[in-house]
């Protein structure tokens, strides 16, 4: 079988190449779509083959779509092989460029990849789609002619207050995203009857939906989750949990997340010997601290389970949280599928809207790892999270002071004395400005310290509970300003080392500013 038009993208644009789709099909163009056209096997020998036979090529583009050209491994990135092949066989190609993107420098791709820069198309729109592929067809920019015996779609237009999956027949539909303006469109070859099964990304409940739908409808879809339950501040709660062991598994529902058993001691912190040549003024003096044995969090509170615990979700990034995978070993679907031949690279994975992320499942359970940390917290949020979480669980939880942050920074007991929380060299440990694509990246991406604790420097800055002072003054606890630790993904390698303190107003809230938490309450 071949199509007249081959859509490619990566899959954080899936719902623009979804909505591109429905809209291409209903005005009669052949197109291909591999979420819906895939076979189950050799993948790859179809991709090539439908792009070989296209008149023309769909490439949506948007921040970070060609980011493997820059790490130099475009040739394992499927988007960019697609491009390559489109471009090697003279198909016809349309850049559809989303969110302001531009095109990269020429001397940015690869010799296999320059010609794309010298390809153009009328600005994109989305609130002006059908005006946009008008214009498309009038300039004669799609070769491709309309089928005139085109048969009528019936169309399921889907949306949902929560991130949520959707399932058809044990196969994805599609991950949509919370509070979307645009629906996610399923065009259906026959009118009748249709079961769905939604997967809560944030809780993991689930919904079965039995819809019916007749020849030439319309039909909105709109998936409702129950809304996160506040919890009663005048509620009588027992005694707070003890904790011990190396480490402690906090359980959320389905949700869980470690926190690592960080043993007391003595440690020098601030402008220590190989902190001297970038340390600020208010890391001096070095000093030596005593602490006692505590629990810290293995990584940044994450969008999952701050979504969880305060029933909202404001975070900078969240279109990138992750989501749910499928059942692998059940799901033919995924054998034949694009996404499957990266299985065995990537791991256990979560997608949504084209974003992947890696995860660690065991029996429905989701941690917290492979998800985007929440940011844009105040520390008056921070701390009414706290606040919940503690009493959800019946554990007693807290920011860390910025001892306790920077003890376990180092690596406590088994430090080894680095400029970062694990290494002497940033980019084993850390997203930062030169590294980050000016984004949050999913926790525990990058390496571990000492301790087996992630992304403490770079990716968010995190709260602590010390109100801002010098080392040479005592702390006032009245203050409203509260040191920040670790740097963030837009900060540079000096700011993001252990020792970097940051004061800021109680009411800061920047998408490079988090929290993590700590446990003082042990056996």
């Amino acid at each position: 079988m071949t199509y007249d038009i081959f859509i490619s993208y990566k899959r954080k644009s899936l719902a623009t190449a979804n909505n591109l789709y429905y809209r291409l099909t209903t005005r009669g163009y052949s197109t291909f779509f591999d979420l819906d056209e895939m076979k189950k096997d050799n993948f790859d020998v179809q991709l090539l083959h439908y792009i070989e036979n296209a008149k023309d090529v769909f490439v949506i583009l948007e921040e970070g779509s060609l980011e493997a050209c820059k790490t130099g491994k475009w040739e394992e990135d499927w988007f960019c092989k697609e491009i390559a092949h489109a471009l090697k066989n003279k198909r016809n190609i349309i850049p559809i460029l989303l969110g302001g993107y531009q095109m990269p420098n020429i001397d940015m791709l690869p010799d296999e990849l320059k010609e794309l820069t010298l390809k153009n198309a009328p600005e994109f729109s989305f609130s002006y789609f059908e005006e946009y592929l008008n214009k498309l067809v009038e300039k004669g920019y799609i070769t491709a002619e309309a089928q005139i015996n085109n048969k009528a779609t019936s169309v399921f237009k889907f949306y949902s207050n929560e991130n949520c999956q959707v399932l058809k027949e044990g196969k994805l539909v599609c991950s949509l995203e919370g509070m979307a303006d645009e629906p996610f469109y399923l065009p259906v070859p026959r009118k009748g009857d249709y079961r769905f099964k939604c997967i809560n990304s944030i809780t993991a409940d689930t919904q079965i939906l039995k819809e019916h739908i007749d020849s030439d409808e319309e039909k909105d879809i709109d998936i409702t989750w129950a809304e996160h339950k506040p919890f009663m501040p005048d509620q009588e709660w027992p005694e707070p949990t003890k904790v011990n062991g190396e480490s402690y598994i906090v359980s959320l529902g389905n949700i869980k997340f470690k926190m690592i058993r960080v043993e007391g001691g003595s440690l020098e912190i601030g402008a220590t010997k190989e902190q001297e040549d970038c340390a600020e003024t208010n890391e001096y003096p070095a000093h030596t601290i005593t602490l006692t044995t505590f629990y810290i969090a293995q990584f940044p509170v994450t969008q999952n389970i701050w979504e969880l615990v305060m029933g909202y979700n404001k975070s900078h990034f969240k279109y990138k949280q992750a989501e749910l995978p499928l059942p692998q070993k059940t799901n033919p679907y995924w054998e034949g599928s694009k996404l499957a031949a990266f299985l065995p690279l990537l791991g256990p994975i979560g997608v949504v809207g084209g974003v992947i992320g890696k995860k660690m499942m065991d029996n429905n359970t989701i941690s917290d790892k492979g998800h985007f940390p929440a940011e844009n917290i105040t520390h008056d949020e921070a701390l009414e999270f706290v606040r919940r979480l503690s009493k959800m669980t019946n554990l007693q939880f807290s920011l860390p002071t910025e001892e306790e942050w920077e003890y376990a920074a180092r690596g406590g007991q088994k430090s080894k004395h680095y400029r970062f929380a694990g290494s002497d060299n940033i980019e084993d440990i850390a997203w930062y400005r030169d590294n980050a694509n000016r984004s949050t990246h999913p926790v525990g991406e990058k390496l571990p310290n000492e301790l087996g604790i992630f992304d403490m420097c770079g990716n968010v800055w995190e709260w602590t509970e010390t109100p801002a002072h010098s080392y040479s003054v005592d702390v006032n606890p009245e203050g409203n300003c509260f040191i920040r630790r670790g740097g963030s993904w837009w900060h540079e390698e000096k700011n993001c080392r252990v020792s970097r303190r940051y004061a800021s107003d109680h009411s800061k809230k920047t998408s490079g500013l988090g929290m993590r938490l700590v446990i003082r309450n042990i056996k």
